[in-house]
């Protein structure tokens, strides 16, 4: 049986307190006298309830933000819609509107995000940079394996010169 109106209002003002408490002093403990006062019966109970309320107020705010991203994506669609064929038929004005519109739009839905990855040394620690030779990063290459094997392999390579590949004319000059 869910909690009564009475008790879901008594425990979001004991959330509610929680947190303005906890924004005020963050290195606050959970079992400092005042956030017990608030009628926890333990710093584990006051914590549990601390990371719930974040937890919902975290879902929230997702559906608010989830819902904005859908009414700016319809906003800009129609704006394309509208802009778009004057666009292609080769109106400047409208290709430079429908190219921030773009923008815009992956910009929203997180499509310009870089990729983040991290290089790391033995056991995840740093990493030693320093120059390497030629010898070194075939090693080095050849240790990892190729992540591409469609590519020329290193003894494929090794010896040729980009400037002695044949002209597309045929003109060896």
């Amino acid at each position: 049986m869910p909690p009564s109106k009475d008790k879901q209002i008594e425990v979001e003002t004991r959330r509610t307190e929680l947190l303005r408490i906890r924004r005020r002093r963050p290195k606050v403990p959970f079992g400092d006298p005042e956030i017990l006062a608030l009628g926890y019966t333990s710093e584990d109970s006051a914590r549990k309830d601390f990371y719930r309320m974040l937890e919902t107020r975290r879902k929230a705010l997702d559906i608010e933000v989830s819902a904005y991203r859908e009414e700016q994506n319809e906003i800009l669609d129609q704006l394309l819609e509208t802009h778009l064929p004057p666009a292609v038929a080769g109106d400047i004005k409208s290709s430079e509107l429908c190219l921030k519109l773009l923008e815009r739009q992956a910009k929203l839905n997180g499509w310009e995000e870089a990729l983040k990855a991290e290089l790391s040394g033995p056991n995840g620690g740093p990493m030693r940079v320093s120059g390497a030779t030629l010898a070194e990063l075939r090693n080095l290459i050849r240790a990892a394996g190729d992540p591409d094997d469609d590519d020329d392999t290193l003894e494929d390579l090794e010896g040729t010169d980009p400037d002695d590949e044949a002209d597309d004319d045929g003109d060896h000059t």
